[in-house]
């Protein structure tokens, strides 16, 4: 009987010690809470992504991500703040809390998705070549998938995947945004620029130099999903974003994101 008594005793002890423990930790703030209090919504992105990021010629940020946070902030009645990284640094900012959401034309993978949310697709895509040889542009695997051809994209990104599956036998340089990629295109130290379909369009009516090809090169299995990213666990905050993408997409999703890629497009 008493070491019975003895052994409840011990549990009691150690039971009071973890639960003063556990008080004394500080609580996690949750990003919603910290948005409201602080009056402030930051947002992880790379103002070099366009159409969705950029930079104007004024430096000011735009694109249709920055359009959408922004009407992300006005509704939440907070200010906006930008924290301007490459690319590979994005999924890290929202894992450390140090941005609360980003939005950067990211596509959702299941390697990503099980490190944070993606609470809705706005915008869809799939891959293109961008190259002054329309041979190249096609993406066949006997035209590009070869030594002799040179590819270039951003690290870290989905692009970098698709090469080094689609295309493993070509030579694959790795740069840290689009607009170093497009100089190495255009001093023909890469064949091709492997980006989504709708930067490579972009890229190829707004460079002067030469005329660029480019087509959708994705099978309908490789199709990407675009969506904002923030924290894994934060349920109330990825219910508002998801809420938030799906009021976008029910108003008509050629009026609220297609037309604002058209604008930026200038044909």
């Amino acid at each position: 009987m008493r070491k019975a008594f003895t052994a409840l005793s011990l549990l009691f002890v150690a039971c009071t010690m973890f639960l003063t423990s556990c008080a004394d930790q500080p609580k996690k703030q949750k990003a919603l809470d910290r948005i409201l209090a602080t009056k402030t919504l930051i947002v992880g992105t790379t103002a070099n992504q366009f159409p969705f990021t950029f930079k104007d010629e004024s430096g000011k940020l735009d694109g249709i991500d920055i359009r959408i946070a922004n009407y992300l902030a006005n509704d939440l009645g907070v200010a906006v703040k930008y924290e301007v990284m490459d690319f590979d640094k994005l999924i890290p900012s929202v894992e450390n809390g140090s941005v609360d959401i980003v939005f950067s034309g990211v596509s959702i993978t299941t390697e990503r998705n099980a490190r944070v949310a993606f609470p809705g697709v706005y915008y869809k895509s799939g891959k293109s070549i961008l190259s002054k040889s329309k041979t190249l542009s096609k993406g066949k695997a006997e035209d590009v998938n070869k030594e002799s051809v040179t590819l270039v994209t951003v690290n870290g990104t989905t692009s970098e995947e698709f090469v080094k599956n689609r295309f493993p036998n070509a030579k694959l340089l790795l740069v840290e945004n689009n607009t170093l990629a497009l100089e190495l295109l255009g001093a023909d130290k890469a064949d091709g620029l492997v980006a989504d379909f709708n930067t490579c369009e972009t890229m190829a009516f707004l460079y002067e130099n030469s005329f660029l090809y480019y087509k959708n090169i994705s099978k309908s299995t490789e199709k990407e999903f675009i969506s904002p990213v923030v924290a894994a666990g934060d349920n109330h905050f990825i219910n508002l974003i998801s809420n938030y993408i799906d009021r976008i997409n029910a108003i008509d999703k050629s009026e609220a994101i297609d037309n604002l890629w058209y604008q930026y497009a200038k044909f």
